[in-house]
């Protein structure tokens, strides 16, 4: 006798499932099973001030015509922590974004838009492994290792401001003038994972700081502008105008300097947030209230490009001696955000 072969189609005919999409058929990343809102922009206490944006004719000659933005999410930007103590060359390891128009004598005689004044949204994405920064408990950004700093050698002037980790913690702060205040997080962002941080400073001085879209601490800071003063005559042309990303601007003796990596910045003339909001699990978007935005998606080379239109802004990154790679392929899109792969389940034949 011989043998039969009988089919059964299990659950209806075909029962094709694809785990990594949602209802719309649009991939879910890691972050995007929680309920992610976008953050509504907050209206400033005044109307933001604004920049104009003038032709570079001097010594700086970083171009702010038309080099094309990245469009891609592919490359965040890698510091070691350049010390004094590591022989380094001075103005190494870093990113150099001139505030405007620098003349022979290091005068800025024209402001760029990254030259922001009063309302700002301060946003980027870092990670930092553990060890790696060895900054102690510090009562000023400046004694951390700096990732962002836009100081002036002394006192504040019309304004300075820097951003620090301390004691694993980021630090945060505003001087205009001689008054100098900081602002203290609670959040170890030392633990090599990528975070989510936004520094908000409105002009009545009121800063907040947010890791991951929580609010970790807030201050009332120094109120009034806080832009590079044009025509500022200053002893330090190499660094006094500039916004200095990876390290201390100045070099000075016994500063310290960020280690790990650094992606997605922007630049906003508003403040964006009154209060906590959900964690992004995308770039952060261009829009009118975008001063500067920097991707770090060139992948290679020197140049810095800013994608708002115009490429307004540009900067240089300053590598390290040696040949160290400071082009990442770890992003926080495609770390914590990788997709899941699509599975189909297939129905199959039973034989009996």
């Amino acid at each position: 006798m011989g043998r039969q072969w009988h089919t059964r189609w299990l659950s209806g005919w075909i029962c094709l499932i694809l785990i990594a999409c949602g209802a719309s058929g649009t991939p879910l990343t890691s972050e995007s099973v929680r309920d992610v809102t976008a953050a509504p922009s907050v209206t400033p206490d005044r109307a933001p001030d604004t920049q104009p944006t003038l032709p570079s004719t001097g010594v700086s000659t970083l171009s702010s015509s038309s080099a094309a933005p990245a469009t891609t999410s592919g490359f965040s930007i890698r510091f070691y922590g350049f010390h004094n103590s590591d022989h380094e060359a001075p103005d190494s390891d870093r990113i150099k974004i001139p505030l405007g128009n620098i003349n022979s004598n290091g005068e800025l005689t024209s402001s760029r838009p990254v030259n922001v004044s009063g309302d700002m949204t301060l946003e980027f994405w870092m990670k930092a492994n553990p060890g790696d920064n060895d900054a102690p408990n510090c009562d000023g950004w400046y004694y951390g290792n700096i990732i962002i700093d836009r100081d002036i050698f002394g006192n504040g002037d019309y304004g300075d401001y820097g951003v620090a980790i301390c004691d694993g913690k980021l630090v945060v702060g505003f001087s205009v003038g001689s008054d100098d205040r900081l602002l203290k997080g609670h959040v170890t962002v030392t633990d090599g994972q990528w975070h989510h941080v936004a520094v908000t400073r409105a002009n009545s001085g009121l800063v907040r700081l947010y890791i991951d879209g929580q609010l970790d601490n807030e201050m009332p800071g120094p109120s009034g502008r806080i832009d590079y003063r044009l025509n500022r005559s200053t002893s330090y042309p190499n660094s006094d105008p500039y916004l200095v990303l990876g390290a201390e601007k100045h070099d000075y003796p016994g500063s310290r300097y960020y280690n790990g990596w650094l992606d997605d910045m922007r630049l906003s003339n508003v403040v964006r947030y009154s209060g906590s909001f959900s964690r992004p699990t995308a770039p952060h978007t261009l829009d009118s209230n975008t001063i500067a935005l920097y991707r770090f998606d060139e992948g290679s080379g020197t140049t810095i490009n800013d994608s708002t239109p115009g490429n307004q802004s540009p900067g240089e990154l300053k590598p390290r001696t040696g040949g160290a790679d400071h082009w990442s392929s770890d992003t926080p899109f495609n770390a914590n955000g990788v997709l899941l792969t699509p599975r189909a389940y297939i129905p199959f034949i039973v034989r009996s």
